[in-house]
């Protein structure tokens, strides 16, 4: 095991500066930093034009994330043509260059300003049951601005709580850390199970739950999704029970022609009795989200990896 997995691995991790960031293996990683934040001082409409580019670029280089794109998009849409299907990947790749060159923007603008670039549509889901002392928990698809909308909302004096994988990476995990939780919130590493999130969300902190992952059978149900099935976790009923919380679908996405974070919230979920039902209700919402413009989707995770046959469609 590596230095840098045993920091972002082990159970209770917290990221925290090290000295050792300035030596010179991190240096790479200095100087990737140094050119967000200078991205982020440019007008958006030219870092946007330089992010399509760059995106239509890094979507040909890119093969095994295309792969997989295209493995999902052919099951959840059987009858699109292939023309289709590389048209919403490439629109895709060019998203998640516009998202990711806008980092530095989101880690050195004011709560102000950030504002001017976000539109909210249905926020009062959210604002009346916080009003009214009621526990949320949002419920967050894979959109491409997913952890930018975290940001943002914390900008809003809103105390949302998320779940993260830690970085490989230490100076990485640290970094993006800091930004992610420079307005407040908090954030638990997976590696400490559920329990601290639920704590948290009972204690009047908005959870920010990702229902999308695939996390392997046993863990699972499989409920349909778009055309074809997915293994899906059906713990959000239970977990909004034990935590006495209001489940609210948002979908984050980014409008480049806007220049704004657009933020979707929907009515609360009502979730079946039983494990399948409140699979399909999330999986329903996912679909309803995303169908609009698919390309807002991160299509290149391997959302799909169990089969019922065992099969590898990745490989």
């Amino acid at each position: 095991m590596t230095q840098n997995t045993r920091y972002t691995a082990r159970v209770g991790y917290k990221p925290r500066w090290l000295w050792s960031f300035l030596l010179p293996r991190y240096w790479g990683v200095w100087l990737g930093v140094a050119a967000l934040l200078l991205l982020g001082l440019m007008p958006f409409r030219w870092r946007d034009k330089l992010a399509h580019k760059l995106g239509v670029i890094i979507g040909r280089k890119a093969k095994k994330q295309h792969k997989r794109a295209n493995v999902n998009l052919q099951l959840c849409f059987p009858n699109w043509t292939q023309s289709q299907r590389e048209q919403v990947i490439d629109e895709m790749f060019v998203l998640v260059t516009q998202v990711m060159l806008g980092i530095g923007e989101v880690a050195l603008s004011s709560p102000q300003k950030l504002h001017q670039r976000c539109e909210f549509v249905g926020l009062e889901y959210l604002t009346k049951f916080r009003e009214q002392g009621q526990n949320v928990i949002l419920m967050v698809p894979h959109g491409w601005a997913i952890d930018t909308a975290g940001i943002l909302l914390r900008s809003l004096n809103l105390p949302v709580m998320a779940m993260y994988n830690p970085h490989r990476n230490p100076l990485v995990d640290w970094l993006w850390t800091k930004v992610r939780l420079r307005f407040g919130g908090g954030a638990h590493a997976r590696q400490n199970g559920i329990k601290p999130f639920l704590t948290a969300v009972r204690k009047g902190d908005i959870g920010y739950y990702l229902p999308d992952e695939d996390y392997g059978e046993a863990l699972s149900v499989y409920a349909d999704f778009f055309a074809t099935y997915k293994a899906t976790l059906p713990s959000l009923g239970k977990m909004a029970k034990l935590t006495k919380a209001v489940v609210i679908p948002m979908f984050p996405s980014y409008d480049a022609q806007k220049g704004k974070y657009i933020f979707d919230f929907r009515e609360p979920l009502v979730l079946g009795d039983d494990d399948l039902s409140s699979a399909r209700a999330m999986n329903a919402v996912i679909e309803d989200f995303v169908t609009p413009d698919p390309a807002q989707y991160v299509w290149i995770l391997r959302i799909l990896k169990t089969r019922k046959d065992g099969t590898n469609i990745y490989c």
